[in-house]
């Protein structure tokens, strides 16, 4: 076979990979702008997982049946972050089986509706008939996720009986945002039959979920062996101990940098006072915090032209809005929607939510505010995914890799104020308090990942620790128990980016500069830091 044919045959099977993923994920196919699914949930059944099990083994071994040698280079790229992508999440269906431990149908079916609420793609009654069909698939859906769900944890059985609790109120706005459209009398009528179908289901498997938390197992963790094989399917190029002595460095440097800073502010200032005093400078009320929402976003982008950091698309735009009624008890603090790859509009979302005390602003600070818009917005996520998007190598746009995501928005942070951006005493103590949060996480996360934290553990050593208030540690460890691996992959993405870019700056010497690292970054998709470096290694050999 010639070299266009094997290309031609890459290309097939890449879409044909593609074509399945959105199916089977109807979700995620909405979020990706491909609408002929907007109505259905995925299937949910045990089956249509043992099938997608058996379909990834199958495409392994397709892809690497291919003459890589007969591949464009882009295709060989394409080619290994695909055998990574599908050998990773072979490995989370077939080794971790959170399915059958975590029954996140309510968390499913919540992010199933949210996109058709939120994202503006079609005329609203277009999209209110595809959340009729969605919930109509409720019923159906719950009662395929009992079958899945036969080795249950409790923690995470009453994560979803919360979020079970909150999805009858989502239904009732849906249905006030019908009746306030023009969506007609039929449909409306039958709006009404799937709503109370669905309250039903609810609450029979509220009765369900309530008996299997009684007879669930306490313990979450994978376990050592496990976590350091998912380290490994990652390419995270670290092992457990390794990981961890990063965490603890991080941890006591950060600290020294707090302190240094802290004094800046005020010389006689230990770092709680310092910030203390960052957290009382707050906006006046809810409005006004939006407003320095958006006057952060629209210096931080002149900023980033300005400077010539990354190439920013065309066609991108991020819009910041409170966080609408019937979501703030889906979304507690703030939310970033990234824009549909197929979508017309590849417009971004900033929702944030207000205090349930109205005159509770702390997290609302300005310095804080500052930061954040720079990890989320610009050069962070927003940045970063509507560049990411851009890419035809559908592989690419399908990968999720934590430590390239999180480690470049956590990499934006340092690297706008080391520009001059924000580059303030109060600023960059605020950003050293997130290196120290981050750093907090990877001890918390390999400890309880891996078996030696229980979850009380884990919140104590948080609230100890960041010197955080006991139910913010607890919101942020249940997430944890959830994602072993995610939460270290901040920190842990920021220093191998850190490392690559010392790589590039050595093999191109004085041709380097930040605009072309950063643009690699970000225009090469989510795809492992280790792939990266071989794509800049590529790059560099044919400037050459």
């Amino acid at each position: 076979m010639n070299s266009r044919s094997v290309n031609s045959e890459f290309a097939e099977l890449r879409q044909k990979v593609f074509d399945y993923v959105m199916k089977e994920n109807p979700v995620s196919a909405t979020n990706m702008g491909i609408h002929e699914y907007d109505g259905r949930l995925p299937d949910g059944s045990r089956e249509s997982i043992e099938q997608m099990i058996s379909r990834y083994d199958e495409w392994i071994g397709d892809l690497n049946e291919i003459d890589r040698e007969k591949l464009s280079q882009e295709n060989r790229e394409s080619l290994q972050a695909g055998v990574h992508l599908l050998n990773l999440r072979l490995f989370e269906l077939e080794q971790l089986r959170f399915w059958e431990s975590d029954p996140n149908q309510p968390q499913i079916i919540g992010s199933s509706l949210l996109p058709l609420l939120k994202r503006d793609f079609a005329p609203l009654e277009t999209r209110l008939r595809s959340a009729i069909s969605r919930i109509d698939g409720i019923p159906e859906f719950l009662e395929k996720g009992k079958e899945l769900v036969v080795d249950p944890v409790e923690l995470w059985v009453n994560i979803s009986l919360d979020s079970l609790n909150k999805l009858p109120g989502l239904l009732t706005v849906i249905k006030q945002t019908a009746v306030e459209s023009e969506l007609s009398g039929e449909d409306l009528k039958e709006m009404e039959e799937v709503i109370k179908k669905a309250r039903k289901a609810f609450a029979d498997f509220e009765n369900w979920l309530e008996k299997k938390g009684g007879s669930a197992r306490e313990d979450f963790a994978i376990g050592t062996e496990k976590f350091q094989a998912l380290l490994e399917k990652q390419k995270l190029g670290y092992d457990i101990d390794e990981i961890t002595e990063l965490g603890k460095n991080y941890l006591d440097e950060s600290r020294n940098d707090m302190e240094k800073y802290a004094r800046r502010v005020n010389e006689d200032y230990s770092v709680r006072d310092a910030i203390n005093k960052i957290e009382r400078n707050t906006p006046k009320d809810f409005s006004k915090a939006i407003t320095w929402y958006e006057r952060a976003i629209k210096e931080s982008k002149d900023y980033v032209e300005r400077k010539n950091l990354a190439t920013i698309p065309e066609n991108e735009d991020i819009t910041v809005m409170e966080t609408p009624s019937y979501l703030q008890h889906l979304i507690p603090f703030a939310a970033y929607m990234p824009p549909a790859k197929y979508d017309e509009n590849r417009e971004g979302a900033y929702m944030v939510t207000p205090p349930e005390e109205e005159e509770d602003l702390s997290r609302f600070a300005f310095w804080t505010i500052r930061n954040t818009t720079v990890h989320e917005g610009y050069p962070g996520h927003h940045l970063q995914m509507s560049a990411s998007v851009e890419s035809e190598d559908l592989f690419a746009v399908l990968s999720d890799a934590t430590e390239t995501i999180e480690g470049w928005a956590h990499y934006c942070e340092e690297m706008m104020k080391d520009y001059g951006f924000d580059d303030t005493p109060e600023a960059r103590l605020v950003q050293l308090k997130g290196r120290r949060w981050r750093a907090a996480r990877i001890i918390a996360d390999v400890k309880l990942s891996t078996g030696k934290f229980t979850y009380r553990d884990g919140v104590e050593y948080m609230a100890d620790t960041l010197d955080m208030d006991e139910r913010s540690a607890e919101a942020e460890v249940k997430r944890y128990t959830q994602n072993p691996s995610y939460q270290l992959s901040y920190l842990l993405g920021r220093h191998k980016i850190g490392k690559l870019k010392e790589h590039v700056k050595e093999r191109m010497g004085g041709d380097y500069n930040d605009r072309f690292f950063h643009d690699g970054l970000i225009y090469g998709g989510a795809v492992p830091i280790k792939f990266h470096r071989d794509r800049f290694n590529r790059m560099i050999n044919e400037e050459n």
